[in-house]
């Protein structure tokens, strides 16, 4: 599945969709790198990162959104879209909850997304805790 060509189905335009950046993470014996599939931008800033992944939607949400924190730590994206295709989980990113469940009806348009407020920035003690959790669920512990 290629999440761009959703996003371009709902009306997304093509200019906003962007390849997700690297994240580097340094907690075990060689450098990690993890990555999303998608970062939706808008007015300079991130508004949605989105990620594919085959299996349960809601097991990959905290690793998507521990992803999202640590890849824009000085201006999180609003929400972060976990998907395997036929299930989405759109999760606010400043508080982690899953606001909404179902299928590609529930991905918010453009527009909505250009008006939802970015979240404060990351603080450091929290930067910390967001690497050991996308650690732990990139490799297992």
């Amino acid at each position: 599945m290629v999440l761009e060509e959703v996003f371009r189905e709902l009306g997304y335009p093509k200019r906003v969709l962007r390849k997700a950046p690297t994240v580097v993470l340094n907690l075990g014996l060689t450098p990690e790198k993890v990555e999303a599939d998608l970062v939706v931008l808008g007015e300079g800033r991130p508004l949605l990162v989105a990620d594919y992944a085959p299996g349960a939607v809601r097991s990959r949400e905290r690793r998507l959104l521990a992803y999202a924190r640590l890849a824009f730590p000085e201006n999180p994206p609003p929400f972060v879209l976990q998907t395997n295709g036929r299930e989405f989980a759109l999760v606010e990113t400043a508080s982690g909850k899953e606001i909404a469940f179902g299928g590609r009806n529930i991905v918010p348009p453009y527009e909505t997304l250009l008006e939802s407020p970015s979240p404060p920035p990351v603080g450091s003690r929290r930067l910390l805790v967001e690497e050991k959790i996308l650690f732990i669920h990139t490799t297992g512990g």
